[in-house]
């Protein structure tokens, strides 16, 4: 709401005449640029990035405000968050906060196995108290261009939509464990949404990859750089209330399943729902009044009749009799359709298994980025968490580049170009699996992916077969290439306390021998090529010292115009985008060049286009920016040239260019998580040592 009151203030001021752009704001913006920092002084980025400092005068360091948290700090943060710092979302009986606020348990939904349910309620607005991770899958046609119906093609979100991530790639999707992959979706009862803020969280320490939190700042020397998902605090909220033992939905879509009606069915729309409630409504109108309700099921049979010859997906929102037709009217269609959508707390605890023991925070390991730590005291030998696991193939994670084949040392008779495999999505990182198998097993139960590797002296949890009665442990009996084709769930794992675990104590697992090799090559390999500035690998990640943290975050900040960049040119990783919608008339272009247009409101991060700013004009205390922008028709595949005018400060904003993150770089480190010893089984065992394909050949 403040933002949108900040949009209206704005458009009252918006100038109604045309001026040249104000030089004397480039004196402004240089005056500015004198306080930038680099990472390598803690002090100069801490006042850059207007972070409150305070000095610890017994180690004599200097500490961001909320870093190196004691455990007592650290506890009453973590029920803060579980209690969603909302009053009615606490149990009145339950001051320690033991209870558990959200299960796993069979879906409502039929034939959609296991949902998410809160115990607790939410008023429209609250949000989900647990943030979860996502992660950029880049280019998966390009790189993996096999046609497939498999599980990895059924849970990843559009990027643009969900991660702000765009502009990362060309094209990509994302993976978020959680509510973005463990609940279901029901057009009808959809009841949470992803939240928007968190997109334009700019990265706290000048960098991309560590989030970090505490001492330390990202460099050019970390070796974690790129290893994990800077989008660590994918953020959901209610967008209804909802009541105590609701089954949690969220929205794929109509065309999620539209696309997919030969192998799922007819599924209704919104829309479809509440038209079926208006008809039923009309249906039995006439008997208003009355004590007893007769209404002749072959009337009912018509009205279904037509309305399939009408709407198919309609006709899926009736219920199938005039019996069921009567509580529908009552509950609703879409409630009807998923009865069980709200279920007791006694259910839930019988049926179901706690998925709240963990909440993400930044890890106690250097160069781990983000950690999970115990929300409430967990006993040896307990459960701390239960997930699903979606089965894929390691090929899919491969990355593939282009080569001259003589480089390599392969001849090829049909062209000199080849396909030599670069590297693996970051994905990769977060699934189970074995090095003697090209099975991958990729968990996604709230906040699982964040638990981090410690030694086997410092894990204190281990994966083990879960436990859980929706295991489908006789799928451990099948083939490997049965258990590939699979295209559902069913293999499950519980993540066990093999010591008494404290509320707010970092939850460790024991990635495995194979893993600790891999990262230990990695460190010598990153700090040979760092010391002795040879080719052992190729680090291509972005150095982004110098950047100015004001520049990205203050949104009164200075634009500078293409021609002031020529003197102070931004960082080459960094281009400029500007929110902007096109006119749906087609533009008469002015002298066949650019179509000049008046920049208009659009509250749309759909809308974020690159953009060159040309000029830039101060009226009345407040900068207007002169922008060219280039827009292609999908459809036509025909380019507009727009010269827009007056765009607000708030409509521009820098972003990092394509492939400039840090897990999109050259010798980041990838490393599937090891499962324990015996665990995975022998048939499954497929590959020998270093048996993956490097070169691809059709």
């Amino acid at each position: 709401m403040a933002q949108s009151l900040l949009f209206m203030l704005w458009l009252l001021q918006l100038p109604i005449i045309t001026a040249n752009a104000d030089n004397n704001a480039v004196e402004k913006s240089t005056s500015e640029s004198s306080s930038l920092f680099t990472r390598y002084d803690r002090k100069a980025y801490d006042q850059a990035a207007g972070h409150p400092i305070i000095i610890n005068s017994t180690a004599n360091e200097t500490l961001l405000k909320y870093g190196n948290l004691d455990k007592d700090d650290l506890i009453q943060r973590l029920q803060q968050r579980k209690n969603n710092i909302n009053s009615s979302q606490r149990y009145n009986d339950d001051p320690n906060n033991n209870k558990c606020t959200t299960y796993l348990a069979p879906s409502s939904i039929p034939n959609s196995g296991l949902g998410m349910y809160t115990t607790i309620p939410y008023n429209r607005g609250d949000t989900f108290h647990l943030p979860e991770i996502g992660i950029m899958l880049q280019d998966r046609d390009a790189h993996y261009p096999k046609a497939s119906n498999k599980l990895l093609e059924q849970y990843p979100w559009g990027a643009r939509v969900l991660t702000g991530g765009f502009h990362e790639v060309t094209t990509g999707a994302a993976m978020v464990p959680g509510v973005g992959m463990l609940a279901n979706s029901h057009l009808g009862l959809a009841n949470f949404r992803h939240m928007d803020a968190w997109k334009l969280q700019i990265e706290e320490d000048g960098t991309d990859t560590m989030s970090v939190e505490g001492l330390q700042s990202s460099t050019l020397e970390d070796v974690g750089r790129g290893s994990s998902s800077y989008h660590s605090r994918v953020l959901f909220y209610a967008d209804k209330n909802i009541q105590r033992g609701e089954e949690l939905f969220v929205n794929y879509g109509d065309e999620w399943f539209t696309a997919r009606e030969e192998w799922i069915g007819v599924i209704p729309s919104e829309e479809n729902y509440k038209e079926a409630d208006r008809m039923i409504d009309e249906l039995f109108s006439w008997v208003e009044g009355h004590d007893a309700v007769v209404v002749d099921h072959q009337a009912y049979e018509v009205l279904l009749k037509d309305v399939e010859k009408k709407d198919k997906r309609l006709r899926a929102a009736f219920p199938d009799n005039v019996q069921d037709a009567l509580i529908a009217k009552e509950i609703g269609t879409a409630r009807f359709s998923a009865r069980s959508s709200i279920q007791s707390i006694e259910w839930l605890e019988e049926n179901g298994v706690c998925i709240d023991n963990l909440v993400s925070g930044t890890s106690t390991i250097a160069q781990a980025g983000r950690g999970a730590f115990a929300t409430r005291n967990i006993n040896k030998s307990s459960v701390i968490s239960t997930t699903p696991l979606i089965t894929l193939q390691r090929e899919q994670l491969q990355l593939w580049e282009e080569v001259d084949g003589s480089v390599v040392g392969v001849e090829s008779e049909k062209e000199d170009k080849i396909l030599e495999m670069v590297g693996h999505q970051l994905l990769l990182n977060y699934c189970y699996g074995h090095a003697n198998s090209s099975l991958l097993l990729f968990p996604y139960s709230p906040t699982v992916n964040f638990i981090n590797h410690g030694s086997k002296e410092k894990a204190n949890a281990e994966i083990m077969w879960s436990s859980y009665p929706y295991h489908k442990g006789e799928w451990l009996n099948l083939s490997l290439e049965e258990v590939k084709e699979l295209n559902k769930t069913g293999l499950m794992v519980d993540i066990v306390a093999t010591k008494d675990i404290s509320l707010g104590e970092e939850v460790l697992l024991y990635y495995g021998k194979d893993w600790e090799n891999s990262w230990n090559e990695h460190i010598k390999d990153w700090t040979a090529a760092e010391n002795e500035q040879d080719d052992i690998i190729e680090k291509n990640v972005t150095d982004t010292l110098g950047v100015h943290l004001n520049q990205r975050r203050n949104s009164e900040s200075i634009i500078w115009t293409v021609e002031e960049q020529k003197n102070q040119p931004y960082p080459p990783y960094l281009e400029t985008v500007c929110r902007f919608k096109p006119p749906t008339e087609k533009c008469q272009d002015d002298n066949n060049d650019y179509c000049t247009i008046r920049w208009s409101l659009s509250m749309n991060e759909m809308h974020d286009k690159p953009c060159d700013v040309i000029s830039r004009s101060s009226i009345d205390g407040n900068d207007w920016y002169f922008a060219h922008i280039n827009i292609t028709d999908s459809s036509s595949n025909e380019m507009t040239r727009y010269h827009v005018e007056f765009l607000p400060r708030y409509a521009i904003r820098l972003i990092n260019r394509k492939y400039t993150k840090d897990q999109y770089s050259r010798g980041v480190f990838r490393e599937v998580i090891g499962l324990p010893d015996g665990l995975f089984p022998d048939h499954w065992m497929d590959l020998k040592e270093d048996d993956e394909r490097y070169i691809y050949q059709d």
